[in-house]
């Protein structure tokens, strides 16, 4: 099964906004990965808003690196939850992406994630999201083996690590080299104008 509102290769990409926008944002972050946190916590409601504009279509990619590397399964598992998200609609997916992003457990290897009642805690902060039909999805892992082919579809772009974003084929920098923090959204948005 595929959720909703996904495209490429087994519907491993999640978008949001017009597909047939001539230009995609692409971006790569992982649930459980403090960078990603940073990152969508400076700009993803500028991403958003950009999209709504239709300046792009954002293409989201997931990784589970944290899932391999610390153990456990939480990064999968929340992934499992934003494709139920996705069915439900464009604005719940990344409202929720924003929510879990936000209550991203800490230290990397709290694996909290993992259980369905976490997230279905996060996603009660998101207007109109927590439904029956919601609810089992999560529950019964009704998206967990899309998940598992879509960090499994991340390698293929030759990505290593998260927060990366392209403008079309171009790689905008979204995290300062000298302290790891985000760039701001006037700093994202006059790197597409370029």
């Amino acid at each position: 099964m595929t959720p909703a509102n996904t495209t490429g290769a087994d519907g491993a990409t999640v978008y949001y906004g017009n597909l047939d926008n001539g230009h995609a944002l692409q971006v790569f972050l992982e649930l459980r990965d403090r960078g990603s946190h940073r990152m969508a916590e400076s700009l993803l409601g500028t991403i958003r808003q950009a999209a709504d504009d239709n300046r792009f279509v954002v293409k989201f990619h997931f990784a589970a690196t944290m899932d391999d590397t610390v153990g456990g399964s939480g990064s999968r598992r929340g992934l499992s939850a934003l494709g139920a998200a996705s069915d439900a609609g464009q604005r719940q997916f990344i409202e929720y992406l924003a929510a879990l992003l936000a209550a991203q457990p800490f230290p990397p290897g709290d694996d909290r994630f993992s259980d369905p009642s976490v997230l279905l805690s996060v996603a009660s902060e998101v207007d109109g999201l927590r439904c029956s039909d919601f609810d089992h999805k999560v529950t019964d892992d009704t998206y967990l083996t899309w998940a598992g082919e879509a960090v499994g579809d991340f390698p293929s772009f030759g990505v290593v690590g998260t927060p990366v974003v392209w403008y079309d084929d171009e790689v905008i920098p979204v995290v300062k080299t000298e302290d790891g923090s985000a760039v701001t959204p006037q700093e994202f948005l006059a790197q597409l104008s370029t």
